[in-house]
């Protein structure tokens, strides 16, 4: 009979932890290295599960521990991420049962999720919202085709007109938490980010190297510059207001003076034809608590999730 257990990563050796999660996560090295800083750990009680089966490391429900503000009230929150079942062990339930015990670490759950996952979700009474698009701008769309394309690295970038590059540094991120804070007072219900939450998201981040801040007029963009499959991506992690056309525009010259291919970000879904715009694709929101006011009020009111919020940023 096999011996399963269920345990907090804190529990399990960091080694056979760190071959668990290279085995099966496609995480970039240093965010393997700091599973510690990924899942948050110290900020509170919450955190990751591991199945164990035979004393071998089979499954993982991950999380990052966030407060929320519904109606001007703050509760505890855990955002969804890192669900894994080693193949052998999947379709036999253990999946289900690293679920509902990852459900009662805290009452109010959310994460953007794909298709496969949702459907698990709604198993449970979990209610999505697809109000949330995915927006890839290309700066040459012959970029698509990899002989078109060609790739450079520098973390010296060129500006453009009415573009200021700066510092990732601490008087940076506290004009950008001083933006935020006011943005956050006038809105009843959202992400809670206040300084402890982005010292711990950019500050403290494994791979800052890689991030740097973009000034256009008075906003702030925080982008995070990675390659995936031979492509040259900026991420958009976080603005301190919407994305507008001009704003758009500005990256794109920004885009083409520094040879990056498309940049990407979180955009609310205006109508119904978004999605069907090409480099627009819908996300799932998806939500649970028994509390059904929290429930209403995540469906109806959260209009302010960028990608800085989730994992996105270093997965996608």
């Amino acid at each position: 009979m096999k011996k399963i257990h269920i345990k907090k990563i804190s529990e399990i050796n960091k080694d056979k932890l760190v071959e668990f999660y290279k085995r099966s996560f496609r995480f970039e090295s240093g965010v393997i290295e700091n599973f510690n800083w990924r899942y948050r750990l110290g900020f509170n009680d919450y955190e990751p599960l591991v199945l164990i089966i035979d004393d071998q490391i089979c499954g993982h429900a991950g999380l990052i521990p966030a407060k929320i503000k519904v109606k001007n009230i703050i509760h505890n929150a855990i955002w969804f991420t890192d669900f894994f079942i080693n193949t052998n062990y999947r379709s036999k339930g253990y999946g289900k049962l690293l679920t509902e015990e990852w459900m009662k670490i805290c009452p109010v759950q959310i994460t953007l999720c794909n298709e496969d996952s949702l459907r698990v979700f709604r198993k449970y009474n979990w209610i999505n919202s697809k109000k949330f698009i995915r927006k890839v701008k290309f700066n040459n769309y012959l970029n698509i085709i990899p002989k078109f394309r060609s790739i450079t690295y520098s973390n010296n970038h060129k500006e453009v007109e009415n573009l200021q590059c700066l510092e990732l540094s601490n008087s940076t991120i506290s004009k950008i938490i001083e933006i935020n804070d006011h943005n956050q007072i006038r809105q009843a219900s959202g992400i809670l980010r206040d300084e402890n939450w982005f010292k711990w998201r950019l500050i403290d981040c494994p791979y800052k190297k890689d991030m740097y801040i973009l000034k256009i007029k008075d906003q702030y963009l925080v982008a995070h510059l990675r390659f995936k499959k031979n492509f040259k991506i900026l991420n958009v992690i976080y603005s301190t207001s919407g994305i507008t056309p001009e704003i758009t525009n500005v990256l794109l010259k920004f885009l083409k003076k520094n040879e990056i291919d498309l940049f990407a970000f979180i955009s609310n879904k205006k109508g119904f034809f978004d999605n069907l715009i090409p480099g627009q694709t819908n996300l799932n929101f998806a939500f649970y608590s028994k509390d059904k006011n929290i429930l209403n009020c995540l469906s109806k009111d959260f209009n302010n999730i960028q990608y800085i919020d989730s994992d996105l940023d270093y997965i996608v």
